[in-house]
């Protein structure tokens, strides 16, 4: 098949099918008439010999060729794309917003400092964090996400191939309700297994069961509450007196409050290692690698902890 033959306009509207599975959203997304959506899907049907999308019920669903050429549309168009990106990036003169994926605790750790360094160097580029999502690897590769920032841990449970950086790591350590402690002096790891916990969790990212922690423990400790935001754990162990295992430089914020204490873990917890991940898809965007290396100067000068 001859590639002078093709009309390679149709790539983007191909992508943005499979993605959405929908003609009208497919349109919207890329700023075209529906009806002009539906006369490409009529071309692209033709050209490949294939359905692509079929209406199953009340919606749409891709065929399974659809779903075996999806990946390499997506390195089609992000090829494409890459060809008329600048061979640099500029972030005084262009205005461009970064869209990060991160916890609440790499925001809290993160994002002060990434604003005060934009207004410094009055950089026109701003940047906007996100929750970290189940499909996190399908907006990076959709290019809905620039970088996602999770642990090493939490990236083990993507199937895609992303390109990762170390930005910091983290010790863990033992909160504990100042008004109300489970246990009296040191904190022993008998302590700790009849203590109550309270726990973070955010789908399957950065969780970190105790049978990974301590393979020998035949008992697990109590799970009383899981939280979804890391910053909301410090005021349930103050308010429950259950414990929670959590990041050192998050701890010592909450620490001045004065509502919990800090304890050393009476076992060999795994520290937290940080990673700014993209998809490989991204690897020639030249304002991902700016981002991404305003975010490891950052991090390289964050206090110890």
């Amino acid at each position: 098949m001859s590639l002078r033959r093709q009309d390679l306009n149709l790539l983007p509207i191909l992508r943005e099918l499979i993605r959405t599975k929908s003609v009208s959203r497919a349109a919207e997304t890329i700023n075209l008439s529906q009806s002009a959506t539906s006369g490409a899907l009529a071309r692209l049907r033709s050209v490949f010999d294939d359905e692509l999308l079929v209406m199953d019920g009340r919606s749409m669903v891709a065929t399974p060729f659809a779903n075996s050429i999806q990946q390499k549309v997506e390195e089609a168009c992000a090829a494409i794309e890459t060809l008329y990106q600048p061979l640099t990036f500029d972030p005084k003169s262009e205005p461009r917003q970064f869209n990060i994926a991160a916890t609440d605790y790499v925001a809290y750790t993160l994002a002060g400092r990434v604003a005060k360094r934009i207004l410094d160097e009055s950089y026109s580029a701003s940047v906007r964090f996100h929750p970290i999502s189940r499909n996190i690897e399908q907006h990076l590769l959709y290019g809905d996400i620039d970088i996602a920032i999770m642990s090493d841990k939490g990236a083990e449970h993507i199937e895609s191939t992303l390109h990762g950086r170390r930005l910091f790591g983290d010790e863990r350590v033992v909160i504990a309700s100042t008004i109300d402690p489970p246990f009296k002096g040191a904190l022993t790891l008998e302590a700790y297994l009849n203590a109550p916990h309270a726990n973070f969790e955010i789908h399957q990212f950065d969780s970190v069961s105790m049978s990974q922690i301590w393979p020998e423990l035949e008992r697990p400790v109590r799970q009383v509450v899981s939280v979804p935001h890391f910053t909301a754990l410090p005021e349930t162990v103050a308010n429950s007196g259950c414990l929670a295992l959590i990041q050192s430089r998050l701890a010592t914020q909450m620490a001045a409050a004065g509502l919990v204490t800090i304890h050393p873990a009476p076992f060999e917890a795994p520290p937290v290692e940080i990673y700014a991940y993209r998809s490989p898809l991204r690897s020639q965007d030249r304002s991902i690698d700016w981002i991404t290396d305003l975010l490891s100067d950052i991090s390289a000068h964050l206090p110890d902890v």
